[in-house]
C-alpha cells in the first residue's frame, strides 16, 4: 500500500512538473513581479515608438536589432512584430512548443492595455495597465470670439 501510495505520488509530481520542463521559460515568465511586467511593457512602448510603420500595417523588427531593449533580448526572441496598436514576440522556438507574448490593447476597453502569453489556444493575461490617452490639444474645441 504504501509502495502504491509513492507511486501515485511520483506520477502526480511528475505531471505536476511536465509543462514546466518541457517548456520553463514559458512558466518562468508567467510567475514574474509586477515591476518586471510593468518595465517590461514600458519597453514594448519604447520600440512602438521607436520604429514608425509608414504605410505598413506592421512591421517585422530583428531580433538583433541593437535598438531592442535588454529585458526584451534576455528573453532570446525568435520573432518580434510591431503594429500601431500592439507589439508582438515568439519566444521559446520556432516549433510546436513556442509561444506568443502580446501588449495589445484589451478588446473591449481600449484605454486598458493587456500583456499576455498564447501558448496552444490557451491566453493568459500576466499584466494590465491603464495606458488613458488625454486628448489631443488639436481635437479640443476651440472657442470662437462672440460676434457682436
Amino acid at each position: 500500500m504504501l509502495v502504491m501510495g509513492l507511486v501515485v505520488a511520483f506520477f502526480v509530481g511528475f505531471v505536476w512538473l511536465l509543462p514546466t520542463l518541457l517548456n520553463p521559460q514559458y512558466f518562468g515568465l508567467r510567475h514574474k513581479s509586477a515591476r518586471y511586467y510593468a518595465d517590461f511593457t514600458a519597453a514594448c512602448d519604447s520600440v512602438l515608438a521607436g520604429h514608425p510603420l509608414g504605410t505598413n500595417e506592421f512591421i517585422d523588427i530583428p531580433v538583433a536589432d541593437p535598438s531592442l531593449p535588454k529585458i526584451m533580448t534576455d528573453l532570446y526572441p525568435i520573432k518580434i512584430k510591431v503594429s500601431r496598436q500592439w507589439f508582438w514576440m515568439l519566444l521559446g522556438s520556432d516549433s510546436h512548443s513556442g509561444f506568443g507574448l502580446a501588449w495589445n490593447p484589451k478588446w473591449n476597453d481600449g484605454n486598458i492595455w493587456v500583456l499576455h502569453t498564447t501558448a496552444e489556444s490557451l491566453d493568459t493575461v500576466i499584466y494590465s495597465a491603464d495606458r488613458s490617452v488625454p486628448a489631443s490639444p488639436a481635437l479640443e474645441p476651440t472657442s470662437t470670439p462672440a460676434r457682436k
